[in-house]
């Protein structure tokens, strides 16, 4: 790319607040895939071992953001904390794919993601809302003011064991699960009965109850 070219990005990025793209192509900590499409504001404080995919835009105004290490931020995923909102993510989280949005952006906003969460779909956390370690949101949601209990990830072959889950589509306002249940929503997420994931994941056998052949 043209010296020129690339100083005239750097200086307008920089006077709107975000790194430059010389800067993300000089990260030896992180990886964005696409420098040139991402917008990263220079207030984010950033881990480390973190993949950003095109697309992603990083904001933050009064507010306090915080990123952990080895995430992975598909493209379209969007951080917004402003006013004195604050946002805190710890480690090895996915947001996405498809467009997650994590916006701190009202008075008094807090958002806190913990580790091993998985947010995939059109995601949108809003409000006061804690997620935490291994709990899940999956489908089109808008999640306001939630408290997913913590757990093992998605991946533990014990269902209820794992973090707390909403899943489906519609709006999820002022829910508290507990670890290893989830609700499948269609619309007001109130409305729904809360279930245990074994519902939908069967549990491993039981080792004590298998009979080895002698």
């Amino acid at each position: 790319m043209h010296e020129d070219l690339l100083a005239h990005m750097d200086r307008i990025r920089s006077t709107l607040g975000y790194r430059p793209v010389s800067d993300l192509l000089a990260d030896a900590e992180n990886v964005f895939i696409d420098p040139f499409s991402a917008l990263v504001s220079r207030q984010a404080r950033i881990g480390s071992g973190n993949i950003f995919y095109p697309h992603v835009r990083i904001d933050v105004g009064a507010g306090v953001l915080t990123i952990g290490d080895r995430n992975r931020f598909f493209e379209g995923t969007r951080m917004d904390a402003a006013d004195d909102g604050s946002i805190e993510i710890g480690d090895e989280n996915e947001f996405g794919p498809h467009a997650v949005a994590v916006l701190a952006n009202t008075p008094g906003a807090a958002i806190s993601i913990g580790h091993r969460i998985r947010l995939r779909g059109r995601i949108d956390v809003l409000g006061t809302t804690r997620l935490e370690d291994g709990s899940q949101i999956l489908g089109d949601i808008t999640a306001v003011d939630v408290s997913l209990a913590g757990g093992d990830s998605y991946a533990d072959p014990d269902p209820d064991a794992r973090g707390a889950v909403l899943k489906g589509r519609g709006r999820a306002k002022g829910i508290t699960l507990d670890t290893g249940t989830v609700i499948n929503g269609d619309g007001d997420f109130a409305l729904f009965p809360v279930e245990a994931q074994s519902v939908y994941h069967p549990k491993p056998a039981d080792a004590a109850s298998v009979i080895l052949p002698g």
